[in-house]
This record gives structure tokens, sequence and C-alpha cells, in this order.
């Protein structure tokens, strides 16, 4: 079940698969103990394992009760994706200047792919990550490495991991094709203001639905 290598980066996906798969909900326990005897593992690496997950986000400590899978209050989300959504918008806008037709017909083909599944798919949770991609091709030309890895990670592990289940409540598939079809338009009409506003508001948009279901 786990390898030799690498146990603790092992035990950290095993973690996040389960919070995927929700046979882990915000709120919930972690214990190492009962980990450790269902990986057949020591509870080093497990213990080392929540150290990487507190650090990412995804587990908080609290003393003499234990560690948990993080959960969010409304206004926690909020702040996350307000943070999100200017950091992104600023690192997408002052990289205007940058993108080429090639870049557009990236994220155009990543449109159109979305488009197609909006055809098919019964469950908002299949366009994760043409989404991932889309926002990463967004911010390809950033050049402030540490900007555009805390505009992702900000809002990752509310949309990716901890509410993960929660999107396909969020967006129909058509509405979710819309609001990225809306950032590409803002960036092709070339204005570093109305294409970082559009992005901000992309994210405070998520917020507001998101938020309902935090603490």
């Amino acid at each position: 079940m786990i390898t030799k290598q690498t146990y603790s980066d092992q035990v950290a996906e095993f973690i996040k698969e389960r919070i995927l798969k929700g046979e882990l909900a915000p709120g919930d326990q972690v214990k190492e103990m009962h980990l450790a005897e269902r990986l057949g593992i020591s509870r080093a690496p497990v213990r080392e394992a929540l150290q990487i997950l507190m650090r990412e986000g995804l587990i908080s400590s609290e003393p003499q009760r234990g560690k948990f899978i993080r959960f969010m209050t409304g206004k926690e989300i909020k702040d996350h994706y307000f943070i999100g959504g200017v950091l992104e918008g600023a690192g997408i806008a002052s990289s205007l200047d940058r993108f080429t037709e090639e870049d557009f017909a990236d994220l155009e083909g990543l449109l159109e792919q979305m488009r197609r599944m909006a055809d098919t798919a019964d469950n908002i949770l299949n366009f994760s990550d043409l989404d991932n991609q889309f926002h990463a091709a967004l911010l390809r030309h950033a050049d402030n490495p540490d900007l555009t890895d805390l505009a992702r990670r900000t809002c990752l592990n509310i949309s990716k991991f901890l509410f993960y289940n929660r999107w396909s409540d969020l967006y129909t598939p058509e509405e979710y094709c819309k609001r990225h079809e809306v950032i590409l338009e803002a960036l092709r009409a070339g204005e570093p203001v109305r294409l970082e506003m559009t992005v901000r508001e992309h994210y405070a948009e998520s917020a507001e639905r998101m938020a309902r279901y935090g603490a």
C-alpha cells in the first residue's frame, strides 16, 4: 500500500485523496495511530505528513484535542478568495502585454474543451482539471513566482479539497463556461484595469456562493 520512498509525502497524498472522496470532511479528526495502522507503517511518517498538511492549511491542530481537517468560517472563505482574486488579477494585468496570439489560442482551446464537456457533464467536478489549466495559463507570464504561487495556493485548499464536493452546487456547466469566457474577453480587450476587476469579481462571486458552506 505504501512504499518505502517518501513516506510522509505519500501519506499526505493519501489523506488528500480521502478528502476528495468524501471519506474525510472538514471538522473530522485525523488520528496518527489510526492512519499508521491502516497504512501498515510507523507513526513517524504520519506525524510528518500531518505537519506538511498543517503548513498547507488543510489540517488544524487544537491543544488537548488533536488534529482535524480544517473547517473554515464563511468569513475565512471570503477572505481567502479576496486575496486570491487580488493577487491573480494583479499578476495577469501586470503581464498583459506579454500575451501572444498563441496564448489566446491556448485559452480558447481550454474554453472549447469546457463547452464540449458542458454538453455531456452531469457534474461540475469534471471541470476541475480544466479550471486549473486555465488559471495557470492566465498567470504564465507573471514574472513573480512568489505572487503566482500564493495566488494559486490561497484558494486551492478551499476549492480543490476542503469544499471540492460543493462545486456541483455552485454553478451549472453552462455558467461555469460563461464565467471563464468573460475573463478571456477582458484579456483580449487589453485593458489592465478592466481585466483586473474582472478577475477579482470572478473570485468574489465564488466566495459569496462558497461562504454559505463555511462554519
